[in-house]
C-alpha cells in the first residue's frame, strides 16, 4: 500500500473541508483532482473517513484488518526508526529524585487528562527557548505568546553560554538531556542562526530534536535542507502547523507526498476537524468557537525545565488541565534567573531539594487533590477521578488517615494522630507510599504564588 498517499490522503480529508464534501460525493473523482493514488480500495478510505468524522475506527478494524494492520506497521516503523522518539521512551536518566519526580507527575495527569491524548503524546524534559515571542500570532496560541521581541544569535558569547547550558543539563540528567525541544512560545523558524543551535545540540546529546513551525513555506529550501539535516541522523521530526485552508494547499503543491511522508502536519486551520486544548488564547476564543476546544487536553508536554536564553530565565513545570489558576495547561513549580551555566547549575540543586523529595515523609502536608472522590465502606477504601478507579484494602487507621488526606494534614498532626515516626514504618506507611508513588499525593506547596503571567 501506498504509505505516503494514504497519509496525504489523511492531511485532505482532515484538513480540507472542500475536499471532505467532493470525496463524500464522488470519492474517485476527489481522488483524481487531489492527484492521489493511495493503491487501495476506495471502500477503505471511505470507512477511514467516516472514522476521522465520527472519531469511531471500530468499523475500519472490524472489515479491513489486514490493510489498517499493514498501515499501522508502517507508520509504527516510522515511529521506532527515529532517534528522537526511542530518546524520549527509554533514556535512562541521569538523575533518579527527577525521573521519579516526572513519573509522579504523569501518573497524576492519568486520572485527569483524556487517556487518549496523553498517552499519545511524547513527554520532554528540557524545552529551550531560543528567542522571546513569536510572529505566527495564531489566534489559538495555547501559550499566548507574545509578539515576536528578539532572537537569541549565535554570537560567540551567547555561543559559550548555549554550550554551556547544555553541557549542564547532560552532566545532570544523562540522556534524558536529549529529550528536549528548542522551542516553546516560540517560532523556531524566527531564530536565523537555528540550524547552528542544533547542530551544538547534536553533537552534545547525539540526537536531533523536534521541530514545530508555522513557517514552512516561509522559505521551502530552508525547511528541505533542516529536515534533510536531521534525516541524516534519522527520520526527522518535522511538524507543521496549518493555520489557513489555502496554506495547507499551498504545502501540498510545494511538497510531495513521498517529501513529506515522514513529517507531520498539525491542522490548526479552521476548517478542520482537529480541535484545541482549552488553554492560552483558545480559552479566550472558547465561546467563539463551540466544539472546536477539546475537554481534558494540554499542549504542555513538557515536565521539566523551560529555559529562555534571551532572559536568562528557568522554570519548572508539568503538563496540567487547564483552568483558571493554570490558563496555559501547565503548572508553574518554580521560577528564577540565572547569569551563567555556573548560576544555572546552582538554581537547579536548589530545585532539586525544594521540589524532588525523596519519599512522602518529606512533605510538610499531606493531602490528596481535589480531583479524587473518597469513598470508604466495609474496610474498602475507593478513589475515583475522572479517568481512573483505585481501590484499597484498608484498616480502620488507614481509613482514618484516608480521610484526614481530603481535607490535608500537617506532619505535625500526622505525628500526634498517627504515631509519629513509627507510622511511616507500619501499614499507614505502605499506604502513603502506594498514594506517593502512584502521584495520588499533592506536592503542591500552599503558599506557592508564583507568576503564570504572559511570556
Amino acid at each position: 500500500m501506498n504509505f505516503a498517499d494514504y497519509k496525504r490522503f489523511l492531511e485532505w480529508y482532515m484538513g480540507d473541508d472542500e475536499f471532505r464534501e467532493r470525496f463524500d460525493r464522488a470519492p474517485a473523482a476527489a481522488l483524481r483532482e487531489a492527484a492521489l493514488s493511495p493503491e487501495t480500495s476506495v471502500e477503505f478510505l471511505q470507512a477511514i473517513a467516516a472514522g476521522c468524522r465520527s472519531y469511531n475506527f471500530r468499523p475500519v478494524v472490524e472489515r479491513f484488518p489486514t490493510e489498517l494492520a499493514e498501515l499501522r506497521g508502517f507508520a509504527a516503523a516510522l515511529e521506532e526508526a527515529n532517534p528522537f522518539t526511542v530518546r524520549c521512551r527509554n533514556a535512562c536518566g541521569g538523575n533518579a529524585r527527577f525521573e521519579e519526580w516526572r513519573e509522579r507527575r504523569r501518573r497524576a495527569n492519568r486520572a485527569v487528562l483524556q487517556p487518549l491524548y496523553f498517552d499519545r503524546s511524547f513527554n520532554i524534559a528540557v524545552a529551550y527557548e531560543l528567542g522571546v515571542g513569536c510572529s505566527g500570532q495564531c489566534g489559538f496560541c495555547c501559550f499566548d505568546a507574545p509578539p515576536l521581541q528578539e532572537n537569541f544569535r549565535y554570537t560567540p558569547e551567547n555561543r559559550e553560554l548555549w554550550r554551556g547550558v547544555l553541557a549542564l543539563f547532560c552532566e545532570l540528567l544523562g540522556d534524558r538531556a536529549g529529550a528536549a525541544a528548542l522551542y516553546w512560545a516560540t517560532d523556531p523558524f524566527d531564530n536565523p542562526d537555528l540550524e547552528k543551535f542544533y547542530r551544538d545540540f547534536y553533537e552534545l546529546n547525539q540526537v536531533w530534536p523536534p521541530i514545530t513551525t508555522r513557517w514552512p513555506l516561509r522559505d521551502p529550501e530552508r525547511t528541505r535542507r533542516f529536515a534533510g539535516e536531521g534525516r541524516e541522523h534519522g527520520p526527522p521530526g518535522c511538524r507543521f502547523s496549518m493555520t489557513e485552508r489555502g496554506e495547507l494547499r499551498r504545502f501540498f503543491r510545494a511538497f510531495s507526498a513521498e517529501e513529506a511522508m515522514d513529517w507531520s502536519l498539525v491542522l490548526n486551520n479552521p476548517e478542520s476537524l482537529n480541535g484545541y486544548s482549552a488553554s492560552g488564547r483558545a480559552r479566550q476564543a472558547e465561546p467563539e468557537m463551540p466544539g472546536r476546544c477539546q475537554e481534558d487536553t494540554t499542549s504542555c508536554c513538557l515536565s521539566g525545565f523551560l529555559v529562555n536564553l534571551c532572559r536568562r530565565s528557568i522554570r519548572l513545570v508539568s503538563p496540567c488541565v487547564p483552568d483558571e489558576a493554570n490558563p496555559y495547561g501547565f503548572h508553574l513549580w518554580s521560577e528564577a534567573s540565572f547569569r551563567d551555566a555556573a548560576e544555572l547549575e546552582r538554581v537547579l540543586g536548589g530545585m532539586q531539594e525544594r521540589f524532588f523529595p525523596e519519599g512522602p515523609e518529606a512533605l510538610p502536608f499531606l493531602r490528596l487533590p481535589p480531583v479524587w472522590n473518597l469513598e470508604i465502606s466495609g474496610g474498602r477504601a475507593e478513589l475515583t477521578s475522572r479517568y481512573l478507579v483505585r481501590r484499597f484494602a484498608v484498616s480502620p487507621q488507614e481509613a482514618a488517615l484516608l480521610e484526614r488526606l481530603k481535607t490535608g494534614i500537617s506532619r505535625r498532626e500526622f505525628d500526634r494522630e498517627f504515631g509519629g515516626e513509627l507510622a511511616f514504618l507500619g501499614k499507614p506507611h505502605g499506604l502513603l507510599e502506594t498514594l506517593w508513588k502512584s502521584g495520588m499525593l499533592s506536592e503542591e506547596e500552599e503558599n506557592w504564588t508564583g507568576s503564570i503571567s504572559r511570556w
